[in-house]
């Protein structure tokens, strides 16, 4: 364990990885040869160190004396700079020149230097020797640290990096909005100067020359400084690729070496016998990897042992985890059948346990359930050995680098100093890609099997840049608005400490180690006064805001674990034990349970007795009968809100309280409290509640095969009575499966923040799943030939065989598909979910419902969720009531076509989605987002308000998907002046539009032929169709392709469809319903970045399958049915339905809330202009006579005219253009934003067309021809 007292440099966060410092030295590492220090190639890089040594020995000499001679009080600010910093730099290549102070919203930023002349080169800031970096200034001015007005500098312009230096400690910094933890390296060249170091000054050197940072603004991602960053990330993945491959090995070499070890038969025989299961020895693995990676990040960080050296030395020597590392990265160590190691181990182990036997060396109390005498019981008695242990380790300790190239491979060791507690959450990942099995043949063997168990949760680990967007705009408002007209120290205190912060589904805690930091530094800056204070401050109060603030529940046990090793982590001060944790980060599943005891005076609610498959209807219907009979027989009674009762929670409450505030600065605290907060699950009426809500919660989960089971009456007995046998099984049975299914009872696991209303602050990234079986996930750590069957059928054929072929497996399926039922029953059934059980119901919505069900008054709360959560129909009721409520504070959404979450489709949308329970008059939305960073740019951010909303999605207050403000404004004023398509609220429905889905390609394949009879007619699929072209693509035997030129310019050429359907199933689909021989359909799969998105057009009668819809007119003239084809296929409409399809669906519902200009908008001269046109474009074969017919033309079809078809639909998008009341410039925007903005806009409209078109003729050929048909309307040269 090397000191890191002793190390003149240090690397803060994550700018680069300390491995760094031996990749300088390298002539390999890129940045590192003579001309990349703009040095002649001939040059000797070392010498111009040693040259630099030399002058910097000599300044230093001359400036300490300088110092000698100025008063005590003086900070040195202008010797510092004049005869140290400034001379120093230029030997770097700097040129430092004075600066004036900058105001940014209205905040000045005195930074005293750039490092040569012009405003867009990097900060320098240099302060007084004797003033520290992370402390103000005694005068007051500036008003924050050194450090702070940097950061916050860089957080708040272009600059990418910068400089801060107070002579003494050279600091660099970058830009980290969106990280919530101090991120700088570090040199401290005192130490460098006065204690002879010079290869440490030569790292300086290397990585604060000039060279190394931005030229300016504009290439600041291209300088060395980034590159090192950005590689450092990238290794950083790499490391946690092989930290999570080195935790499935040490897992594997752990769970075997201690099966095969030949003094272990008692563990044999009990896994062999099933008395321990695979799930139960795995969750004890994992328990010991636990207490290995966390003695490996305190001993690297030295936050264990006592400052006296002797003891520290014995600690290393013979009982640090550090000592086993050492041993197993020695080249060749081998089995000699020795077990001594691990004995060891288990010492060095209850150094840490509750009786703190540690204290002899120094070593702080750890306590807590980390190290619980308990927790490895099944393998602490057993051997393991020594060369199994060394190579769990060494999984543990080392990993294998790659070089330039992947070359020079070399073994490296995992730097735990600099781990990032976040990296236990990539572990996490791969953790729950695994099923434990061991298998009993003649042999036992435990093993790792990839499984479903991390897509069934749906968990996925979140960015660190995702989870600080999330802490800026949830936590931060929050916290500051606690700090609002407070004064004194203690007040604000107190207030920040009354915080509390939730993830109802908190994996390793990504999100609650993020929020305790950021909460841990609000707290220290109220503590110290210091904007930026030190380390030892920000984790101290990190560990009271994880001690009083942080809560967290999840479903999976393993995960709960993690987190709480990550917090302890996170919080561990020396000298103090380990927290508490089990009253505050709980297993359970946060979706099924009782939210408010007021549920119980209802009864059971009758949704508890639908029956599912699995039940029995007659018993189901039995069952709900009476329950609704007892409901209202009993449900006059008072038994559930009497004053004893109310006494009795507020008495259990108030002790939840105090368990809180129980301080844990000793050992002995923490386990007072662990006592008490037991004892708590024992009180007499807190486990009266637990089980009425227990039994209220499991009517939904028990099979309805048997009258005897459990109603509302049941719920009053056990309420009212004294606990008969009869009522006592049933109690004792509810409970049992309460454990089994993982019922959490919020108001009742933590009643002291319900009754102050809710939490503070709800965050998280919940998962994104849905509530149904999927038989794949299931099986794919059980049966890999049916998870892998070719199709559903097969599939469902090997279930079949399961009676026979493996009779436990199937019994475990059937009662996974009954769980999955009754949890839909429930959520259907409980009034839990009143806005969100709709449709086929994803756990993120219901997440999403519970989240700000959780929240208190004036609390807020931030997840990720699936875009759909805004902009889906199934989840309308719940957008449209956070919309009416004022309850939206911001909308953000992502693309993951950059691969934010690398786990998941690249098309996938989610969002940002930040909820409040007090009004907010307008909401922030960004759409179509990459990264967070985007955010910066003002234009990429608007505001809607709820009266915006209604005026542009009436029907289901869902959001529209805009890209930019100008989108925004712009849609606005189309919505103001034009009416939706059908008004639902209103009735208003202009044309009289209803829609029909005319063949299901899968139920109706029973009618279709597979050659054309008589009296068939073709089946259209909507990727035959396109704007005014039904001839847009044909079959050639089982391949579609497009039409060709010669094809469309022959009149008598009609398309081959795949399928062909009775004319007399057509008539009879469409009868009473429309009478013409042609239809007007739409395609409903499309995308808003299509070269076109709304696929309207007229084609002859047929058929038409589900991938395209009807639209079915009751206006009868065809001439204005025309117009409607002409106004859904114009650029303008095409240009609102962009700004409403934010998936690929293009639903009713959407279709429903377009503005299209009602009959009566038309003149005579108008319906001329368009039908015309539309005649022309759309009668182009013979089978389209009927439409030319009705419009009364009688002449043959037109010749397919490219250049002309160019022209005619130019003229309708100018004359829709006039027609929606848009201006030339509008116009011009919506064909190119970059036309308008320049190249830099954010937002694009047709890029895919203009692209196709840029290819295809050397220019944007729309764009030029439909502002020419603007310009000719506008002059007379075409008659309007």
């Amino acid at each position: 364990m090397q000191s890191t007292t002793t190390r003149p440099y240090q690397f803060e966060g994550n700018l680069f990885v300390s491995d760094i410092t031996q990749d300088l030295i390298s002539n390999d590492f890129k940045g590192q040869l003579p001309q990349d220090f703009q040095l002649d190639e001939k040059a000797k890089l070392a010498d111009e160190i040693a040259a630099a040594w030399a002058i910097a020995k000599a300044n230093w000499a001359a400036f300490q004396q300088s110092l000698d001679r100025l008063p005590a009080d003086d900070v040195a600010t202008t010797v510092t700079r004049n005869k140290w910093a400034i001379p120093l730099l230029m030997c770097l290549g700097y040129a430092p020149i004075l600066t004036n102070a900058e105001t940014i919203d209205n905040q000045s930023y005195a930074i005293s230097h750039r490092v040569e002349e012009g405003e867009a080169k990097p900060p320098l800031h240099i302060v007084g020797c004797r003033v520290g970096l992370e402390k103000r200034p005694p005068s007051g001015t500036p008003r924050i640290s050194a450090h702070g007005l940097m950061q916050e500098y860089l957080n708040r312009t272009e600059h990418l990096w910068g400089v801060v230096t107070n002579g003494y400690q050279w600091r660099l910094l970058r830009d980290s909005n969106l990280i919530t933890r101090l991120t700088y390296v570090e040199f401290d060249l005192q130490q460098i100067l006065n204690g002879e170091n010079f290869a440490e000054f030569g790292l300086f050197y290397r990585l604060f020359h000039r060279s190394r940072l931005p030229q300016g603004m504009d290439d600041a991602d291209k300088c060395l400084l980034e590159y090192y960053h950005q590689q450092t990330l990238q290794q950083g993945g790499r490391v946690r690729d092989k930290l999570r491959d080195g935790v499935e090995s040490a897992i594997e070499r752990l769970g075997n070496g201690f099966l095969e070890h030949p003094k272990n038969d008692e563990l044999r025989a009990k896994c062999e016998s099933g008395e321990i299961k695979a799930t139960e020895f795995y969750r004890q693995l994992l328990m010991l990897i636990y207490r290995l990676l966390f003695l490996m990040v305190a001993e690297a960080r030295e936050m264990l042992t006592d400052e006296d050296p002797e003891k520290r030395r014995i600690y290393q020597e013979y009982y640090s985890v550090d000592r086993l590392r050492r041993m197993s990265e020695r080249p060749l160590f081998q089995s000699e059948g020795f077990q001594d190691l691990w004995c060891g181990l288990l010492v060095t182990f209850k150094l840490f346990d509750e009786n703190w036997r540690g204290k002899v060396l120094g070593l702080s109390p750890l306590n807590g359930d980390l190290f619980g005498s308990s927790k490895l019981e099944y393998i602490e008695n057993s051997k393991i050995d020594n060369y199994d242990l060394l190579l769990a380790i060494r999984s543990l300790s080392v990993y294998e680098y790659k070089g330039k190239n992947g070359k020079n491979k070399q073994i490296r060791r995992i730097n735990y100093e600099a781990f990032n507690v976040e990296e236990i959450g990539s572990t996490y990942e791969i953790l729950l890609d695994f099923c434990p099995q061991i298998s009993t043949s003649e042999v036992l063997k435990f093993q790792l099997i990839k499984g479903s168990e991390r897509k069934s949760t749906g968990s996925y680990y979140t960015p660190p840049e995702l989870v600080a967007q999330l802490i800026k705009t949830t936590l931060d408002p929050v916290i500051n608005e606690k700090l609002v007209n407070l004064n004194t120290i203690s007040e604000k205190e107190a207030a920040l400490l009354s915080i509390t912060i939730c993830d109802a589904s908190c994996g390793s805690g990504h999100f609650l180690l993020a929020a305790a930091r950021q909460l841990g530094k609000a707290l220290a800056q109220v503590r110290t006064g210091e904007h930026q204070p030190g380390r030892k401050h920000i984790r101290k109060a990190t560990r009271d805001v994880i001690q009083n603030c942080i809560y967290g529940v999840d479903l999976n046990p393993l995960s709960v674990d993690l987190c709480k090793v990550a917090l302890w982590i996170e919080g561990y001060n020396k000298g103090y034990p380990l927290s508490f944790l089990d009253h505050r980060i709980k297993c359970g599943n946060s979706l099924v349970g009782v939210m408010d005891l007021d549920c119980l005076k209802e009864g059971i609610p009758e949704g508890a007795y639908t029956a599912v498959t699995g039940d029995n209807k007659a018993v189901a219907t039995k069952l709900k009968k009476r329950n609704k009979e007892e409901c209202k027989q009993l449900g006059q009674q008072n038994f559930f809100d009497t004053p004893v009762i109310q006494a009795e929670r507020d008495r259990y409450t108030q002790n939840a309280s105090e368990i809180g505030l129980t301080s844990e600065i000793t050992a002995s605290d923490v386990r007072a409290k662990q006592e008490r907060y037991r004892a708590s699950r024992h009180d007499s009426s807190w486990y009266r509640d637990y089980t009425l809500c227990n039994l209220w919660t499991a009517a939904f989960f028990m099979p309805l095969v048997s009258d005897l089971l459990p109603t509302t009456e049941t719920l009053y007995r056990l309420m009212s009575e004294a606990p008969s046998q009869g009522v006592q099984e049933i109690a004792d049975t509810v409970n049992k499966l309460a454990v089994e299914k993982f019922f959490f009872h919020w108001c009742l696991e933590f009643p002291e923040v319900f009754q102050d209303g809710g939490f503070s602050c709800i965050l998280g990234n919940p998962p994104w799943e849905r509530i149904k079986l999927q038989e794949k996930e299931f099986f794919a750590a059980r049966d890999a030939e049916i998870a892998n069957a070719q199709n559903k059928a097969v599939r469902e054929r090997l279930i079949k065989q399961l009676p026979l072929n493996n009779p436990e497996l199937l019994e475990e399926f059937e009662l996974a598909k009954y769980d999955a039922t009754a949890q839909g029953r429930f959520v259907r059934g409980s009034s839990r979910f009143t806005l969100t059980a709709v449709g086929d119901i994803n756990t993120y919505s219901i997440f999403s419902e519970t989240a700000r069900r959780l929240i208190a008054p004036t609390g807020r709360a931030g997840i990720i969720v699936p875009t759909g959560i805004a902009t889906d129909d199934t989840c309308k009721k719940f957008f449209g009531d956070l919309v009416q409520n004022q309850n939206l504070a911001a909308l953000t959404d992502f693309e993951n076509r950059d691969g934010l979450f690398p786990e998941i489709d690249r098309q996938i949308k989610f969002s940002l989605l930040i909820t409040t329970k007090q009004p907010t008059p307008a909401t922030k939305f960004s759409f179509f987002l990459t990264h967070p960073r985007q955010l910066e740019d003002k234009q990429r951010v608007f505001t809607l308000t709820p009266q915006d909303i209604a005026l542009i999605n009436p029907n289901t207050l869902t959001s529209p998907v805009f890209r930019t403000q100008a989108d925004a404004e712009l849609t606005r004023k189309i919505y103001q002046r034009v009416p939706i398509l059908d008004n639902e609220r209103t009735q208003v429905n202009p044309w009289g539009i209803s829609f029909m889905t005319m063949f299901h390609m899968s139920n109706d394949s029973g009618s279709f032929q597979g050659s054309k009879s008589s009296d068939a007619l073709p089946l259209y699929e909507s990727k035959m169709l396109h704007q005014f072209d039904h001839r847009w693509a044909t079959y050639e035997r089982l391949d579609v392709r497009d039409a060709s030129l010669n094809e469309k310019q022959n009149t008598d050429f009609q398309v081959t469809p795949r399928y062909w359907v009775d004319k007399q199933e057509i008539d009879n689909k469409l009868a009473g319903k429309w009478d013409k021989q042609w239809l007007l359909a739409f395609r409903k799969i499309t995308k808003a970045v299509n070269e076109r998105t709304a696929i309207f057009t007229l084609l002859p009668i047929a058929a038409l399958g589900d991938s395209g819809q009807l639209m079915l007119v009751k206006i009868s003239k065809p001439n204005l049915v025309a117009c409607l084809q002409a106004n859904l296929s114009s650029l303008v409409f095409d240009f609102v339905t962009r700004q409403k399809a934010g998936g690929t669906n293009f639903n009713f519902f959407i279709v429903k809330q377009l503005p299209v200009l009602p009959p009566e908008s038309y003149t005579p001269q108008d319906i001329e202009f368009i039908s015309s046109r539309v005649l022309e474009l759309v009668y182009t074969a013979w089978d389209m006579q009927p439409f030319a017919q009705d419009m009364g033309y009688q002449g043959a079809p037109f010749v397919w005219n490219p250049e002309r078809r160019a022209i005619l639909r130019a003229e309708l998008d100018a004359k829709y253009a006039k027609l929606y009341g848009l201006t030339r410039d509008e116009l011009r925007y919506i064909l190119d934003p970059s036309d308008i903005y320049g190249a830099e806009f954010p937002s694009e409209t047709f890029r895919v067309l203009k692209n196709k078109e840029m290819k295809e003729y050397g220019e944007y050929r729309t764009q030029r021809l439909v502002l020419a048909a603007w310009d000719e309307m506008e002059s007379g040269e075409i008659a309007q």
